[in-house]
């Protein structure tokens, strides 16, 4: 006889709104190649870059989010370089660490990696092992370290442009094997260790950086040595590490909200110390691998965080999380947002660039009537005048951060529409113009990527009215041909990286706008979901990833409709979002999904700010039953 369950099937839990999530947790990845401690780390969980191990050498390798594999050597071999180095997979930095056997107590060189082949560096001012880097490649910051032997902290502090280091403020206390994460304008500093004759100290010290000062922040649990973290400023995570008591090496997950530290609801696996981390990788998502246990150990950990203390806005499309029933849920990235009135820029203007964050965003360039060349930041309410392009131009383009960005192509003049192929670098400053310049020069183009590793693509290309579908791929100096858009356009939008980017909207030959998007895995674009609302947008922002962005604002031609209509993309399909308080075309903007900013546009809309706050759904997928 059937029983009930096999009739009517299980019972499930209803919910009249979104589950919360309430679990976070560190599950296992690919074993690293080595198991040696001491690997230096970069990248994000699902594009990481470890180095060092085994044995002083000069090996590198990539992680892809489920296994990894060889990359390129540096030309330094080098150990003790745990937290030496900063980036992401395509555009990391490594300075310092000892050789062995070794002539000095310390290496000055420093190497940069484009995501294939290490390249040499400006040297660091002093010999040093055990550094404790972060920030970007060409945005970076060296904070302590052990320049001496047996063992002498420092608490220099240094700053990387791209190509040399030059001094800078230093830090309080001076020490090695420190936890660091954030940017050169936003970071933190915990903990490491002091080796000084007769005086042995951990610390549980932190200090926070805002570019030109250290200042005290909130101390650690408990004292803590070689460390590992991600995150920002005010969201980020440490874990494990070895403590002056019992156990000594432990594998505690704590998180830092700018303010204090508080345990986060997860324990690696597997206690370490000296291990590597995903150095750009955030509170929610990160990775750890390798490091001692004691003793070494080779296995690799991923830290998912869907808790109570995450922020449902960030959540990854695809990110799977279950709440106390068992019910399994997937943030789908769909859902509903909300747009609200921001600090006014102080030079109105339209068809200008943008780049950065709701929080760190940078406004350049644009018309109004006549080509401008003036700078903004802004810090998340107001907008500050900056040193100004050294080109005045408008419907240009950008990618990059607040304190390193880059800007590109360009009409001169409106009433001149000839197309400009400079390309011009931005430091959080000044402005400066880079040696590289465009194959192809254009306006109207997307962008996406970093400083280092970017991507420009379509536009309107000299002579005019030639219509380019050519892409050209940026490795902070040069341009290269990368593979062509399908759809031949311009006045489109971009997001994402050099290998992961997302090219949508814009016009086509005969002027019509389109609803079209394309993906970029780093050689070839190829068809992604179309738009809801078809539009083209002048303006260039960057909001998102491949598989998070958002469009809004923009016009809809030949109809000649201006918008006020936002739009998600989760990695397959468009959905419609919150609208914007203002239709308005040419607009700028920065940000990412969860936390967007639209800027400027045409009259009468040239100084207005408006910021997006992103809120996703949760769909169930599966249920486990008792």
């Amino acid at each position: 006889m059937a029983n009930y369950k096999d009739i009517k099937g299980f019972k499930v839990q209803s919910f009249s709104a979104d589950p919360i999530p309430s679990v976070a947790g560190w599950t296992a990845g690919g074993n690293y190649p080595s198991s040696e401690p001491g690997s230096a780390g970069a990248g994000t969980q699902t594009a990481a870059l470890g180095t060092a191990p085994p044995g002083y050498s000069a090996n590198s390798y990539e992680y892809n989010g489920t296994s990894w594999t060889s990359g390129g050597s540096m030309s330094q071999p080098r150990g003790q370089a745990q937290s030496n180095m900063t980036g992401t997979q395509t555009a990391a930095l490594i300075v310092g660490g000892r050789y062995n056997p070794a002539p000095t107590f310390g290496l000055v060189k420093t190497e940069e990696y484009d995501g294939s082949s290490w390249s040499n560096g400006g040297d660091y001012p002093e010999q040093l092992r055990n550094a404790n880097n972060m920030g970007t490649q060409t945005a970076a910051v060296n904070a302590g370290g052990n320049n001496a032997n047996p063992g002498q902290a420092t608490n220099s502090t240094n700053h990387y442009n791209g190509s040399s280091w030059t001094s800078a403020s230093n830090n309080s206390t001076a020490r090695f094997d420190t936890s660091l994460f954030g940017i050169q304008t936003a970071g933190v500093m915990a903990g490491g260790y002091s080796k000084n004759p007769g005086s042995n100290t951990y610390f549980d010290d932190t200090e926070e950086y805002d570019g030109s000062s250290w200042t005290s922040g909130g101390n650690l649990p408990t004292e803590n040595n070689a460390g590992a973290a991600s995150g920002t400023l005010t969201a980020g995570i440490m874990f494990g590490g070895s403590q002056p008591a019992t156990p000594g090496v432990v594998g505690t997950t704590i998180g830092y909200n700018g303010t204090s530290w508080s345990s986060l609801p997860a324990t690696l696996s597997s206690a370490r110390s000296g291990h590597g981390s995903a150095r750009s990788g955030t509170q929610t998502l990160t990775l750890a691998w390798a490091g001692s246990t004691p003793p070494a150990t080779n296995s690799t950990e991923e830290y998912e965080d869907n808790s109570p203390y995450a922020d449902k806005n960030t959540l990854n499309t695809g990110q799977v999380f279950y709440n106390t029933t068992e019910a399994k849920f997937k943030y789908t990235g769909a859902g509903a947002g909300s747009w609200a009135t921001g600090g006014a820029l102080n030079t109105a203007r339209r068809y200008l660039g943008g780049l950065g964050l709701q929080t760190a965003g940078l406004a350049f360039g644009g018309y109004y009537p006549s080509a401008k060349n003036n700078s903004e930041e802004y810090n998340g309410s107001s907008w500050t005048s900056t040193p100004n392009l050294n080109t005045a131009r408008g419907y240009l383009s950008g990618f990059g951060i607040q304190t390193a960005g880059v800007a590109f192509a360009g009409y001169l003049s409106p009433s001149a529409p000839v197309a400009s192929n400079a390309t011009e670098h931005y430091d959080g400053s000044s402005w400066t113009t880079a040696p590289g310049t465009l194959s192809v020069a254009r306006s109207s183009a997307g962008g996406a990527g970093i400083q280092t590793a970017g991507l420009a693509f379509g536009g309107f290309a000299n002579p005019v009215p030639e219509i380019s579908n050519s892409t050209e791929e940026y490795n902070g100096t040069s341009w290269t041909s990368g593979g062509a858009l399908s759809v031949t356009r311009y006045s489109l939008r971009g997001s994402g990286t050099q290998t992961a980017a997302l090219g949508f909207g814009g016009l086509n030959p005969t002027t019509t706008s389109l609803a079209s998007t394309e993906e970029y895995d780093g050689s070839s674009w190829t068809a992604g979901g179309d738009m809801s609302n078809i539009r083209d947008v002048h303006g260039n922002s960057q909001n998102g990833t491949q598989t998070t962005a958002s469009a809004f604002g923009g016009r809809n031609t030949p109809a000649s409709s201006v918008l006020n209509k936002t739009e998600a993309y989760d990695g397959t399909s468009w959905s419609e979002q919150a609208t914007m308080g203002t239709a308005r075309s040419g607009l700028a903007g920065a940000g990412t999904l969860a936390s967007g900013l639209a800027f400027g546009g045409n009259p009468p809309n040239g100084t207005l700010t408006e910021e997006y706050t992103h809120i996703g759904t949760a769909t169930i997928k599966t249920v486990t039953t008792t």
